[in-house]
């Protein structure tokens, strides 16, 4: 498996954390993990596409985005709206894997409903060998 790249969307600093050493525990090859606290940073970082080839070169854009739903400023769904407006315009799309406290039915349906979305992990209830199986399984 080639190395892949990571963006992970979430406000809480204390899980942007556990997914990157969860992620790391999973021995998958990983060259670049990146980190933004809301939905607006995280649609900058996409916009800024020039720049950040330049810089990460191969770790960019990243392979998957770990996207939280309840942020404040802009939530994931609000996320998804408006990345869905500049979407492969520059180089491949992400992987996106909703990550989420939330295990509302509406939520998990809504996200299903969304083609980019392929994957809906709910924080805390989820393992290794789960998370593992879902970057190798998105990635192909």
């Amino acid at each position: 498996m080639d190395p892949i790249s990571v963006l992970i969307v979430d406000d809480s600093e204390d899980d942007r954390y556990i997914l990157t050493r969860q992620l790391k525990e999973t021995k998958i090859p990983i060259s670049q993990i990146f980190e933004c606290s809301e939905g607006a940073s995280a649609l900058r970082f996409f916009v800024d596409y020039e720049k950040n080839v330049a810089r990460y070169a191969s770790g960019y854009p990243p392979t998957f985005v770990f996207l939280d739903i309840n942020m404040p400023l802009m939530d994931g769904f609000e996320f998804l709206e408006e990345f869905k407006k500049m979407q492969s315009k520059q180089g491949p799309d992400p992987i996106i894997i909703m990550f989420s406290s939330s295990d509302r039915k509406e939520d998990v349906d809504r996200a299903a409903g969304l083609s980019m979305v392929k994957a809906y992990l709910v924080k805390g209830k989820y393992d290794i060998e789960q998370l593992k199986a879902e970057l190798s399984v998105s990635s192909k």
